[in-house]
């Protein structure tokens, strides 16, 4: 015969198994490098400006990527 369990042992055996809605357990989360900032190279002044600053000037062939300060000066 099966002997039932007692109410002890389902207890414990409940109190093992994660709940549904409980994440489980990991590692702390590490915080990750913040990501560099994209910097490219004026074509026409030579410096380094970030992405932000930068435009094409689509009057010229092939399109040319410069600075805004560049680029205001070439309109």
């Amino acid at each position: 015969m099966i002997a039932k369990s007692t109410g002890a042992a389902a207890k414990s055996k409940a109190a093992e198994k994660p709940k549904a809605t409980e994440k489980p357990k990991t590692a702390e989360k590490v915080k990750k490098p913040a990501t560099p900032e994209v910097i490219f190279l004026c074509r026409r002044c030579e410096k380094r400006k970030p992405l932000a600053e930068m435009r094409l000037v689509t009057r010229f062939v092939p399109v040319l990527i410069v600075c805004q300060d560049c680029a205001k000066e070439l309109r």
